[in-house]
């Protein structure tokens, strides 16, 4: 096994405690587990990891090892931990990683170890328990932390574990005034969290809470949903939406004068004044931003974030263009964004978009042949995306078994995303099954935040025949007694003179 020389000097920082171990008050048998100790550290400096192991697994689960005074516990557990992680075997890492932390010895990097031990581990609750662990006992490690990883575990949870799992690790969080870049609030965090101090009677809490939630659909969505109606009532000026729309622009503009080497905030406000349709004010800044972009010979070394986010650029810039009725240049713009790689080498929402695109212009051969540039490593949400496209290109093409497969694979993975089956039974012109769904949601309290954000009366953007189809279906759809009664009973649909999320 070749295994880098740098492995070893870990294991040579805990060797170097040995000359202080050997106290004579010792039993024999705990002197006996110390050699054993010291034997395996012996092992690792000669880079014989397996035997290394194999002394120390036994040392850790004897019956008699938690009498060993702590400082030998620890050392004898953290060996282990790192050989584990040496040999790749994370399960053993984990375990050896979450009995060290119960120890005074433990540390701040005991507790971020333990939660890369657990995503390697690939396991959410554990992931779970590690980042709570940590963000209440050492918060000041969150600032050092990617935020997209904590939103992901956030998520996950809210997927695959049982309701409310999260909320020591939201308080933690909330605790340690926790943002995650350029000083924004999580708001959709914040959201589920006052929800959840809700369901607990802890209604000041909540209202606190709700203070931080400044992005404007996250808003939206709670005065579209009668649960917050206590605390919307209780601070009616934090739920002004224009408001907030407002203070988000100034705030991103500013910002992006003030960090030029950024490309984010300047994406945020494209994205912003696509959202109220200030499409020519758009237009003129995503241009007058790729020609600065184009100035530099090499914009990866000029701009810290190029890599994520000069091809949402080019895609929000072609929605602009789509907006304004120059679709031959949107089309041209989205196909030449499809072939921008990422960071991590790869483009799939660009290329789903193409397709999807291609889709609504009614071209569903080009459609399908955007799709081939996909590869098989994409998300569970992206393969939904994906699906839909396939689904519109089948039902276009008359394709009853392709339709049928499609369809199939979005029903059964419809919790992925939601509003993609929503989509997929209005395509298939199935009006009924989307009013079932949609009341489904509605019924659903972990699903009827996002569908009452879904069914608010946005402002309408210039479309395609087929995307103007589909909003009169969805229209029709809603306009049902028992749909209509649904809502009322759970929440309330307003007007917004801006475009829907992700519109």
């Amino acid at each position: 096994m070749d295994i880098p020389r740098v492995v070893c000097v870990f294991f040579l920082v805990a060797l170097a405690s040995c000359a202080n171990n050997g106290p004579s008050d010792l039993r024999s048998s705990q002197r006996a587990q110390i050699a054993q100790v010291d034997l395996s550290l012996k092992l690792v400096s000669e880079r014989q990891f397996a035997e290394a192991e194999g002394v120390i697994q036994p040392v850790i689960h004897a019956k008699a090892f938690d009498r060993l005074p702590s400082g030998e516990q620890y050392r004898a557990l953290l060996t282990a931990a790192k050989l584990a992680f040496t040999l790749k075997e994370p399960k053993l890492e984990y375990e050896s990683r979450v009995r060290l932390l119960a120890l005074p010895e433990a540390t701040g990097d005991d507790r971020m170890s333990r939660l890369n031990a657990a995503n390697r581990l690939t396991d959410t609750a554990e992931k779970l328990a590690s980042l709570t662990d940590l963000a209440q006992k050492n918060p000041e490690r969150l600032d050092h932390m990617n935020y997209q990883f904590i939103l992901r575990v956030l998520n996950d949870s809210e997927k695959q574990l049982p309701h409310g799992a999260a909320l020591p690790l939201m308080q933690a969080l909330y605790a340690a005034h926790w943002k995650v870049v350029w000083g924004m609030e999580p708001s959709g965090t914040w959201q589920d969290f006052a929800l959840l101090l809700l369901e607990q009677n802890r209604l000041s809490e909540a209202i606190d809470v709700s203070t931080h939630v400044t992005d404007e659909y996250a808003l939206i969505s709670m005065r579209a949903d009668r649960r917050f109606d206590a605390i919307s009532a209780a601070n009616p000026a934090q739920f002004d939406v224009d408001a907030a729309i407002g203070k988000a622009l100034d705030y991103f503009q500013s910002l992006a004068e003030r960090t030029p080497k950024s490309l984010t905030p300047r994406l945020v406000v494209l994205e912003r004044l696509l959202e109220e349709q200030h499409y020519g004010a758009g237009l003129a800044v995503a241009d007058a931003l790729v020609a600065e972009i184009r100035l530099h010979a090499d914009p990866k070394q000029w701009y810290d974030d190029f890599d994520d986010r000069y091809v949402w650029i080019l895609d929000t810039r072609s929605r602009l263009l789509r907006r304004l009725g120059r679709w031959d240049e949107g089309i041209d713009q989205l196909a030449a964004a499809s072939w921008v790689l990422e960071k991590d080498g790869k483009n799939v929402s660009q290329v789903i978009n193409l397709g999807e695109l291609y889709c609504d212009l009614g071209n569903p051969k080009n459609g399908l042949d955007t799709l081939v540039r996909l590869g098989s490593d994409i998300s569970s949400y992206g393969r939904m995306q994906e699906t839909a496209v396939r689904l519109d290109a089948a039902i276009q093409l008359d394709d009853a078994a392709e339709t049928e497969k499609w369809f199939g694979f979005i029903k059964e993975h419809r919790l992925d995303a939601p509003r993609s089956y929503d989509d997929a039974l209005l395509r298939m012109n199935d009006l009924d099954g989307a009013a079932k769904w949609l009341i489904e949601r509605l019924e659903d309290k972990d699903l009827r935040s996002s569908a009452l954000l879904s069914i608010q009366d946005y402002a309408v953007p210039r479309e395609t025949m087929r995307q103007a189809e589909l909003r009169k279906r969805r229209r029709e759809m809603m306009a049902r007694a028992v749909v209509q009664a649904e809502i009322q009973r759970v929440g309330r649909v307003e007007s917004y003179k801006i475009e829907a999320l992700g519109q």
